[in-house]
């Protein structure tokens, strides 16, 4: 595994321990300590470190990727053929004018690992890399042909020896050769000299990396034991936080990033595709511009909704350069095809409230011109892709969710009013839900049919169909022009250290901070009233980019759980500035002067002991002009 640059190392570490528990002794001191006093020492994971520690290049991605994917198409029997056909079909369709840029090319590329390390590529399915290298071939003619048309180039690797198709299509034709060394395609020990292939002499834009190779080879797999593949222990059990090694996991895809940061195009595109497992939700944003949040999605309603279910609570891990991903579209297939136009909108509905990347995976060179219409349809790309990057926050009733989205521009908001069940409901959203002044009158423009409605005033209530999705495009009054809630602002917010160990863990699709709700999904709330904020655990610390525009942060900090006091911190560019100690059960009151700071700190501290730390909650809390 390559090592992390030394600048990183110390940051990585501290990120580690964060997950873990800071030393009892040292914490007990950090609590007790007064409002006055020195700031803890760098190292300790719970100390303001003074920026958004994001660790992507900061200009990649700063809108969700869209493009599209062979893989839900052909799977590994695909060509170059069929891929720049569907290149030119993005841009005669108006697909590329409309976003859809990038075209990734998936597994089945890699044909062997040469002795001296380097890829040869299936000049088979690709001759144009014929030329070049003669003895791996080069990408340089097809990277030079989307490029020629305006589009961006993705390739597909893995972290581990080998790729995803090597163990689950092993009857493909299109699988590496050779001996068990050449098949050994995937990245792990060549991370540096893949990366400057693949970005500095091929000029790829984006990368979508992989996990099999670290979670499907161990001794007694199918591979393994036919004798074609090399055995590899697990860094990954699948749905077993506790059997993975999230740690391992993580450094190698940041001696990956490093890697690509290195290579010569610092704003190429980092896809992280763990599927959710070993804590990568909780990382990804501080590794990859955009990471799986769930299994592979398959072509029916069921597999959507697990995807969203498992991505839908997790706003505070997403923003501008980090991105949820619930997997490629599934448009054009199965449930969502010609046939099924109504599940095809909820499933773009959700991928555009989510802030999700919108990458397509049917046969554009065949495409029904009704799938066309609809992934093309501006509106619906113009909330997925607003420049706040916010990812829309979800209040369930049964089977029934509504999700809103703040976005950029005063009073403009996006929301989604779903039915996920077989039968008619009615769905509604209110005007607290949308951060919207009461008694106020708001503007409800309708995405799928384009047509602008009667304006609302305090709520909106629709009658859904099975499996219908309504999405609308709000204007009104801001119930306070001159505070932004965090529940409102989830992309300006990163989630630095969340208080939680490995073994501590919640499941995979559970966050341990969220918005408008604790931990364990239930409301944040106060002598019987709801309250809007941001909930977590204690031994945890939240950045915000306050980026100068405050004067002074507000908030009820709250103790929902447990059986000790918790101190609630606020750091204004690692300066403190606020300190309350509030009893379980019992909530305080925090007004801290900010002005000029860029970024703003919440730090909560308990007391180490047996179990997960005391759920916590900063509660009705806002930056304020």
């Amino acid at each position: 595994m390559s090592e992390l640059p030394n600048h990183r190392k110390m940051r990585f570490k501290a990120k580690r321990l964060g997950r873990t528990a800071c030393a009892a002794a040292g914490l007990a001191a950090f609590l007790s300590a007064s409002v006055a006093s020195a700031l803890p020492a760098e190292s300790d994971p719970l100390a303001p470190s003074g920026q958004f520690t994001i660790y992507r290049g900061a200009d990649a991605a700063l809108t969700p990727p869209m493009g599209w994917n062979p893989w839900n198409a052909f799977r590994t029997e695909v060509d170059e053929a069929k891929i720049r056909g569907s290149a030119q079909a993005l841009v005669s369709t108006g697909l590329a004018a409309n976003g859809y840029r990038y075209v990734n090319i998936d597994d089945g590329w890699a044909l062997r690992r040469l002795a001296d390390g380097r890829l040869k590529i299936r000049t088979s399915m690709f001759p144009s890399a014929e030329s070049g290298d003669k003895e791996t071939g080069s990408f340089i003619p097809f990277v030079d042909y989307l490029h020629g048309l305006g589009l961006k180039a993705g390739l597909y690797t893995d972290i581990g020896a080998n790729t995803c198709a090597q163990r689950w299509d092993p009857d493909s034709e299109n699988l590496p050769e050779g001996t068990v060394a050449e098949r050994q395609v995937g990245s792990m020990d060549h991370v540096e000299q893949d990366m400057k292939t693949i970005f500095g002499k091929w000029k790829f834009d984006y990368i979508k990396i992989d996990a099999c190779g670290v979670a499907d080879y161990g001794a007694d797999s199918d591979p393994v034991t036919s004798g074609k593949y090399a055995a590899y222990a697990p860094d990954i059990v699948r749905e077993d936080i506790a059997a993975s090694k999230p740690n391992a996991v993580e450094a190698r895809y940041a001696a990956l990033g490093n890697a690509i940061l290195a290579s010569g195009n610092p704003e190429a595109v980092l896809s992280i595709c763990a599927w959710g497992e070993a804590l990568s939700p909780l990382w990804g944003h501080m590794r990859g511009n955009l990471w799986r949040t769930s299994p592979d999605i398959e072509f029916t309603w069921k597999s959507m909704w697990r995807n969203v279910d498992m991505t839908i609570d997790a706003p505070l891990y997403a923003g501008p350069g980090r991105w949820n991903d619930p997997d490629m579209l599934a448009v054009g297939h199965g449930d969502f095809d010609e046939n099924h136009i109504t599940e095809a909108r909820s499933h773009l509905s959700l991928w555009a409230i989510m802030a999700a990347p919108l990458l397509l995976g049917f046969d554009l060179r065949n495409a029904p011109q009704s799938i066309i219409d609809l992934v093309g349809n501006r509106e619906m790309i113009a909330i997925d892709q607003d420049p706040l990057g916010n990812q829309g926050v979800a209040y369930r009733n049964g089977d029934v969710m509504t999700v809103v989205r703040v976005l950029a521009g005063e009073g403009q908001r996006a929301v989604a009013l779903v039915n996920r069940s077989e039968t008619p409901q009615s769905a509604s959203v209110s005007w607290d839900q949308l951060g919207l002044a009461t008694g106020s009158e708001a503007t409800v423009r309708d995405v799928w049919e384009h047509r602008t409605l009667s304006p609302a005033r305090d709520s909106i209530t629709v009658e859904l169909a099975p499996h219908q999705t309504m999405l609308f495009r709000i204007a009104g009054k801001a119930a306070n022009p001159d505070a932004l809630a965090l529940d409102q602002m989830p992309a300006r917010i990163n989630v630095a250290v969340d208080g939680l160990g490995v073994a501590q863990a919640l499941p995979v699709g559970q966050f341990p901070a969220r918005v408008n709700a604790l931990p364990d999904g239930k409301p944040i709330v106060a002598d019987g009233k709801t309250l809007h904020g941001i909930g977590g655990f204690a031994n945890s610390r939240f950045e915000l980019r306050a980026q100068g525009e405050f004067n002074r942060f507000q908030a009820t900090p709250m103790v929902a759980s447990g059986k000790v006091p918790v101190r609630f911190r606020v750091f204004a560019d690692r300066q403190p500035v606020a300190d309350v100690v509030v009893a379980p059960g019992k909530r305080g009151k925090i007004d801290a002067q900010i002005s000029g700071a860029n970024i703003v700190e919440l730090v909560a501290l308990a007391q180490p002991g047996k179990g997960r730390p005391p759920m916590i909650a900063w509660a009705s809390s806002s930056l304020n002009k």
